[in-house]
């Protein structure tokens, strides 16, 4: 399992966020999906590093990572219920074959109104960080 589905699992492990964990926030028709759901946005690693001077960091260094995600909501109340549920995994470490990972944090944005859509939807963003180290 890689970094990024172990927070994906982390997150759907949550029971208000059970099944709402998406890579998208449009269907397959290009329409924007209106419910209330998460979006996580998978990324490579901001960081490699064996904090050895000189060393030439490899794939399977020590790496650190921060998933961006969406939380989107019908109304302000629920991208709030969904918040909540994503600060559940804050110190949770991800299980990851042949890692250790550090402990979770969550940075928060505040709830924004889109209103480029009709009715409006509401979002907030947050990032997902930790540290992937060498079992």
């Amino acid at each position: 399992m890689s970094e990024f589905d172990a927070v994906r699992s982390l997150l759907a492990d949550q029971p208000m966020l059970s099944g709402r964990v998406k890579d998208t926030a449009v269907t397959d028709r290009g329409e924007v999906v209106r419910d209330n759901y998460v979006v996580l946005f998978g990324a490579g690693p901001d960081e490699l590093d064996d904090a050895r001077y000189g060393s030439i960091p490899r794939p399977e260094s020590d790496a650190e990572f921060e998933f961006p995600g969406r939380a989107v909501g019908t109304d302000p109340e629920a991208v709030r219920l969904i918040l909540h549920a994503v600060r559940q995994v804050v110190g949770r470490k991800p299980l990851v074959a042949g890692r250790r990972c550090d402990p979770v944090v969550v940075d928060f944005d505040s709830v924004k109104v889109d209103n480029s859509v009709s009715p409006p939807l509401y979002f907030s963003d947050f990032w997902v960080r930790f540290w992937s180290r060498r079992a």
